[in-house]
């Protein structure tokens, strides 16, 4: 019975530094000032939890490749902080970057521009689930160090480049400052 205890206690010991590594728990954040945009976007408002923007991202991502434009950059912008505002009332907006002119819109999708400004900028190569947990914090550090202050909503900008290569994504943090 030991035996089988200390056999259950390694798997799953494994499995989780498996799983930490393969999100990016141990990648490291790329932390700069920068001064980012305008970008002009295709997006779809969106109320309701964060983490299931994903279908909105989906469907415009499917609607764009219909139209004949490619959508290499998603991004959302996340409006209202989670830990103030209740999870069913977050409000953000999800969509594609784009460049030349929009396509013929359907309902509920509209064009935008995120406008030029200074930002701190992080960059992860890791999996966006875990940005809160690992960027963030990180960000927040840097902005207490440099005495700088966030002056509106964070903007994740989400760029696969390899559907079959490991690691082949990276997400870029846009954090507003003054």
């Amino acid at each position: 019975m030991k035996y089988i205890l200390v056999f259950v206690a390694v798997t799953m010991i494994s499995f989780g530094l498996f799983l930490a590594n393969y999100l990016g728990a141990f990648k490291g954040v790329d932390i700069s000032e920068s001064v980012q945009g305008p970008f002009k976007i295709v997006y779809v408002e969106h109320v309701g939890p964060y983490h299931k923007v994903n279908k909105q991202l989906e469907r415009i991502e499917k609607y764009m490749t219909s139209q004949n434009m490619t959508c290499g950059r998603t991004f959302g912008e996340y409006l209202d902080d989670p830990q103030v505002v209740e999870e069913a009332r977050l409000r953000s907006k999800v969509g594609c970057i784009i460049t030349g002119e929009p396509p013929q819109l359907v309902e509920g999708l509209q064009v935008g521009e995120i406008p030029q400004r200074k930002y701190v900028m992080a960059v992860f190569t890791g999996s966006p689930g875990i940005g809160p947990l690992k960027v963030y914090p990180r960000v927040n550090d840097f902005m207490v160090k440099q005495n700088l202050k966030q002056t509106g909503a964070v903007i994740e900008i989400y760029e696969i480049h390899s559907i079959t290569e490991k690691n082949a994504m990276t997400t870029t943090y846009l954090f507003p400052v003054q």
